[in-house]
């Protein structure tokens, strides 16, 4: 199993399959990225429905949400001070000011589309998926830490398959079986969001 740490909404298609999804694909764990209140409040009606599904908000929307959120997104060092979740900021929004303060220290939680290393953000997993990988310098991918690694598909944009081609390029660069990759990122990922494994 592993955990898509990054979807941009759950359509009707895939919650009206989503016991048959789970079974068929790796996915077990859904994490939404809603950035509207309109689609935070569809998100927070399908996690309810759904015991697979989580979302993270905007920070700005941070008194909207309920027990199912489990970070917050964030696009500015402002937003930093209310967050009591880990973090998911896009791997755009980390040019000047905002990376700067992540690269303190203080912070953890994930850089969402990620296509570099940011070594100097050690506290940030890398989330790969399909629209980053093929950006990612092939030797930075055999130096990385798997212990940096989670997985997202950016669904619906990209299909829940796309994982299984971002974990064999990893793989491939890694000189490492895809199995432990897999584990390894579920693990990274269930220890951040805080769920028991």
């Amino acid at each position: 199993m592993t955990v898509d740490v990054n979807m941009q909404h759950a359509d009707e298609e895939l919650l009206e399959d989503l016991d048959e999804v789970m079974e068929e694909s790796m996915v077990q764990l859904f994490v939404l990225q809603p950035r509207t209140p309109e689609a935070l409040e569809e998100a927070k009606a399908q996690a309810d429905e759904h015991g697979a599904i989580f979302y993270v908000a905007p920070i700005t929307l941070k008194d909207e949400t309920d027990e199912n959120c489990v970070g917050f997104a964030v696009t500015a060092p402002e937003e930093l001070a209310d967050a009591d979740k880990p973090i998911f900021v896009e791997e755009r929004d980390l040019e000047g000011a905002l990376g700067q303060v992540l690269a303190s220290g203080h912070y953890s939680g994930i850089i969402l589309n990620a296509t570099q290393t940011h070594e100097t953000l050690p506290g940030f997993f890398l989330s790969l998926g399909t629209e980053g990988i093929d950006r990612f310098d092939p030797d930075a991918l055999n130096r990385l830490d798997m212990d940096r690694i989670v997985l997202q598909s950016t669904y619906p944009r990209h299909g829940l398959s796309g994982i299984y081609r971002t974990v064999k390029v990893i793989s491939d660069a890694m000189f490492r079986p895809e199995q432990s990759i897999i584990a390894r990122a579920t693990k990274n990922s269930l220890t951040l969001l805080g769920f028991k494994r």
